[in-house]
């Protein structure tokens, strides 16, 4: 999708993120829908530099962290309060690979009605009979049966998230490809169902993006 990046309201230099100037240190008026990727200063695509991500956000936190407007004009520290929070949520989302997966899916199939409930074939029964074995191994305390299984599901989601850079790369050409967009949302409903199963193993740090 293509990228272009604004122009500050204020002193017209480009701006690195939508929400703030660092040429001229303004805050920039907030359109009533903001595109994450535009707050972070990056293309709208799934592969992103993740230490690009990293070091702008801590560069943004600093700038529009509430604390350094205490003596400012009370419509400046709300600014600064909702830029901090939608810097926030830009940052954690398009840090994750799922849910970047979604969030792109979601820009792209805006006017596309989409099944939102479907599954590879014979994931489900997978998905079960894994609840099944996990729920006898937490009652069992058996430590590396877990590792085991917590290195199974991490690799189930890297697999899926290798089918994301596929599909996006096809869909980079073909974004109206409705074929390829539903695929899409069928791994990120497989993938969901993994971090369920995930988030029950105790002090797991499985699916590291």
């Amino acid at each position: 999708m293509a990228f272009e990046q604004p122009a500050c309201q204020t002193c017209e230099s480009t701006l690195i993120s939508r929400l703030f100037c660092f040429s001229c240190n303004a805050f920039q008026p907030l359109p009533r829908e903001i595109d994450l990727f535009e707050v972070m200063g990056l293309p709208i695509a799934f592969e992103i530099d993740s230490e690009e991500l990293e070091e702008l956000y801590q560069r943004l936190s600093l700038e529009l962290h509430p604390d350094f407007f205490e003596t400012a004009p009370e419509a400046e520290k709300r600014l600064s309060e909702t830029a901090l929070v939608i810097l926030n949520r830009a940052y954690n989302t398009l840090r994750d690979s799922t849910l970047r997966a979604g969030y792109l899916l979601f820009l792209l199939a805006k006017d596309k009605k989409l099944d939102e409930r479907t599954l590879p074939v014979g994931f489900l029964q997978q998905m079960f009979n894994m609840q099944e074995a996990l729920d006898e191994l937490l009652n069992s305390d058996d430590t590396a049966a877990l590792i085991r299984m917590s290195k199974d599901l991490q690799d189930r989601h890297k697999k899926i998230e290798t089918s994301f850079v596929s599909l996006f790369k096809i869909i980079e050409d073909s974004p109206e490809d409705l074929e390829k967009l539903q695929q899409l949302q069928t791994y990120l409903n497989a993938d969901r169902y993994l971090r369920r199963l995930v988030d029950r193993i105790p002090e797991n740090g499985l699916l590291q993006n």
